[in-house]
């Protein structure tokens, strides 16, 4: 019992294989310019290659995050979206981790690439990602607008190439016709 638990604590599991040397993802070089100004996410043309760099490579799971089904709610004019944007971002940046790529896709639309997560950890995250978007206090001129979201993912393996992204916008489709919050396969 001691041997094992003292395993547990330096990385090494029952099978002798030691956790601590698995790889990180590469990271991306990411300049200024792939980047949207107004939410510090990437562009949505930056982030459709590093999605097809990574899908040729590594599992992974790719979320879309809509909240165009609940704009009524927010002021749909330039400026108040140009004043959500930015605390939105943040919310969903907050509910990611470090490695994992957000994008601004346009209005209220993200996409998030969890880069070797299996599906159990897309949904996992996604479910942070809807809490954290709840616990943000969102001010238009009529007061503090709730924002409800849907998120559509979908999995993928480093092995088989296919349109993730209309697959996970069906998922995202399929979450707001059914009244989900989330759907991810």
């Amino acid at each position: 019992m001691i041997r094992s638990w003292f395993g547990w604590l330096v990385g090494k599991g029952d099978n002798k294989v030691d956790r601590r040397n698995d790889v990180a993802p590469a990271a991306f070089d990411v300049g200024q310019r792939d980047l949207d100004p107004l939410t510090g996410a990437l562009r949505w043309d930056r982030f459709m290659t590093m999605l097809d760099v990574e899908q040729a490579q590594a599992p992974g799971v790719l979320l879309l995050i809509d909240l165009s089904t609940r704009t009524g709610q927010v002021d749909a004019t330039a400026s108040a979206r140009d004043e959500n944007l930015p605390w939105l971002a943040q919310a969903i940046r907050q509910a990611i981790r470090g490695d994992d790529l957000l994008a601004h896709v346009s209005g209220y639309r993200f996409a998030v690439l969890l880069r070797g997560a299996p599906l159990h950890l897309g949904e996992a995250i996604s479910s942070r990602i809807l809490e954290s978007v709840d616990d943000t206090i969102f001010m238009t001129a009529d007061g503090i607008a709730e924002l409800e979201m849907s998120i559509g993912g979908v999995s993928f393996d480093g092995r088989a190439r296919r349109d993730v992204v209309a697959a996970a916008t069906a998922h995202l489709d399929q979450a707001r016709q059914s009244g989900k919050p989330t759907i991810i396969q």
